[in-house]
């Protein structure tokens, strides 16, 4: 219960964190103080269950379909002048039946958690549509096999139902001002189960031959030649209406909060890149890989469905997140996800307070929803129990308040937004001030010790980028006074404007470029500055010369004759001999940065092997100490 309590307070001080960092950004933070909403406009026209099959419904009959509208609001930022835009559509939840009938108060385009990220969408920059799918299937069925196959088509409309609403946006790309290169769809819950369709479902055999799919005797619930492709196109009228084949219904990119994919196997190379964030504890949709129960009837409708944790790796193996995975994301958010997903990218799973919580970013009004003791559909009132929905509602979002599920949300906008930015190119070109060198001053020079003595060189701070990708971080750099600084002598990093340097590392550097004790090296130094993809070089290059100093000890040059590193180039064994008259008491291996990663230490011989290493190919310095103080480097490659 701690590290529950523990993960929300984390949750907040993400959100918390994140606010106070960004910087105004368009697509990436709010730039707009208000929003343009449009209500009720008809994307659609196409057949839909009737829900009250056989009972006489005005202006509908008795029939089992009947042609229906299907609606949505389209959210835009006041004012923006920018003509091309990109779009976010978003599916909600609801098991494909209105709210209330379905045993939960959500299920619309309405409902408080789609109105809250949409506008927030909008006043980021995007265009943001709140649309409807078809519902329809019998509730009350208790037979599994027919639950499964009325759920499986409404998802299977569902998917249509998103392609024609592209449709829809594309052909009206001017009046909307939409960028239709740029269309992200995101759904909720039953929302999820679509959006992840629309994302991999690209075969006829991915769902008229999977065995999931099929009825009891091998024919496929879902008959493309009769309900259409799951581009919207074709099928029998009676069950369809086709849509526009000159116009395309494809998307880009998708994200789920909730919901899970029928199939695993639909992922190929060729799905949409996906970002999913998902309740570990969710009952209605597996987190890992489980059964889909509906909240209606608590049957099983679809075995073995697979949930973030299943997709999001292996769509990242497949490599269609890649171009998401191109930046670094190091913002409060980004890394309590890969802390809470374990190092999986795109995938933030919530772990919450209560078993069974699978929706904290929804909120309602207890006492007006308990007052519901009606729906009506189609004109005519059923009656429904408003008090038991929201019972059963708080059982999957319990301590529900509008507090914490903005919190939710500001985390599923913080994480989804820079990925969008990051797929579709939209983040602004970095910004990072010019800077220049400090101290040591031009010209410098200094004896090096091979011991702990330190000193600092500074440059000044490089300002700018965006914090929401973490710290600036610099880089300083020696290299000799013809060199270049694409390869330099050394180079180590720093999170400030300052690093540490002139110690025993330097030393060993300098012993390992051939400078003699005694002997000095010249050379110059420079600082390069990142943040995200930016790069600022500083306006300066200074002069420096370091003189390497005589330790007590053992001859340099007789330790030099004395001293044998082998074989060179290395694989997997690096043997370590001296004369006799040369006692070993340590070895340490360091990296072209100036780090340890090997140190072995009271040796006490003249004859040592470091086996099984596990270090990359590349350039080391092997430096052997003797007990008398005295030491020598050695450059040697790993291959």
């Amino acid at each position: 219960m701690k590290r529950k309590l523990l993960y929300f307070f984390l949750l907040v001080m993400c959100t918390a964190a994140m606010n106070k960092l960004s910087a105004q950004r368009r697509y990436l933070d709010p730039v707009f103080a208000s929003v343009l909403k449009t209500s009720n406009i008809t994307f659609d026209t196409n057949r839909s269950v009737n829900l009250l099959y056989g009972q006489p419904i005005p202006g509908y009959g008795t029939q089992p379909l009947f042609t229906d509208n299907l609606l949505m609001d389209v959210y835009q930022p006041s004012g923006d002048t920018n003509s091309s835009r990109p779009v976010v559509i978003l599916v909600h939840t609801g098991s494909y039946l209105p709210a209330i009938m379905n045993q939960q108060v959500t299920g619309s385009k309405n409902d408080s958690n789609i109105v809250e990220i949409c506008t927030r969408f909008a006043k980021m920059g995007y265009v943001a549509v709140a649309m409807e799918n078809r519902m329809g299937w019998n509730p009350q069925t208790q037979v599994q096999q027919d639950a499964a196959e009325q759920l499986i088509k409404a998802t299977y409309r569902g998917i249509q139902d998103v392609r024609n609403c592209i449709r829809f946006l594309r052909y009206n790309q001017s009046t909307y001002k939409i960028d239709t290169s740029k269309i992200i769809v995101g759904g909720q819950g039953t929302g999820g189960y679509i959006v992840m369709g629309v994302g991999t479902v690209d075969k006829r055999t991915e769902i008229e031959s999977n065995p999931k799919f099929l009825r009891s005797n091998f024919t496929p619930m879902v008959n493309v030649d009769t309900l259409g492709d799951w581009l919207g196109r074709g099928g029998n009228p009676y069950f369809n209406y086709t849509g526009d084949s000159t116009i395309s219904g494809n998307a880009h990119m998708i994200f789920n909060f909730g919901g899970a994919m029928g199939d695993s196997a639909w992922l190929d190379n060729k799905s949409l890149p996906m970002v999913s964030l998902h309740c570990t504890t969710d009952p209605f949709a597996p987190f890992n890989i489980g059964n889909v129960i509906v909240p209606t009837t608590g049957i099983t409708v679809i075995s073995n469905a697979t949930g973030a944790k299943i997709n999001i790796p292996k769509a990242n193996a497949l490599g269609i997140n890649n171009k998401i995975n191109s930046r670094n994301y190091t913002d409060p958010i980004s890394l309590r996800a890969m802390q809470a997903s374990s190092g999986v990218k795109n995938m933030f799973p919530f772990y919450t307070l209560y078993p069974g919580e699978a929706s904290p970013w929804e909120w309602w009004d207890r006492p007006t929803v308990q007052a519901i003791t009606s729906v009506t559909y189609r004109g005519i009132p059923l009656p429904q129990s408003g008090r038991n929905a929201d019972s059963l509602s708080m059982l999957t979002d319990p301590n529900m308040t509008a507090a914490k599920a903005r919190a939710y949300i500001d985390t599923i906008i913080g994480f989804v937004a820079p990925r969008i930015a990051t797929q579709f190119d939209l983040w602004p070109p970095d910004t990072l001030s010019v800077f220049g060198l400090t101290s040591p001053n031009n010209n410098f020079t200094a004896t090096v010790y091979n011991s702990a003595n330190r000193d600092t060189v500074s440059w000044q701070p490089s300002v700018g980028g965006y914090p929401a990708l973490g710290a600036v971080t610099y880089t300083w750099m020696l290299t000799t006074a013809a060199g270049n600084f694409a390869t330099p002598v050394f180079s180590r990093s720093a999170t400030t404007n300052s690093a540490i340097f002139f110690d025993s590392v330097i030393y060993n550097v300098l012993a390992a470029n051939g400078i003699a004790q005694n002997q000095t090296f010249v050379g110059k130094w420079t600082v390069k500055a990142m943040v995200g993809t930016s790069v600022k070089w500083a306006k300066d290059t200074f002069n420096i010369s370091l003189t390497r100093g005589s330790n007590v000890g053992f001859n340099e040059v007789d330790m030099k004759t004395a001293v044998s590193v082998y074989p060179n180039p290395a694989k997997s064994v690096i043997n370590i001999s001296a004369s006799q008259h040369v006692v070993i008491s340590s070895v340490q291996i360091i990296d072209i940065t100036g780090r340890t990663l090997i140190s072995e230490n009271n040796l006490n011989t003249n004859a040592y092997s470091i086996e099984n290493h596990n270090l990359k190919n590349g350039i080391y310095f092997v430096t052997v100490n003797a007990k008398d103080g005295s030491s020598v480097t050695r450059k040697i490659v790993i291959e």
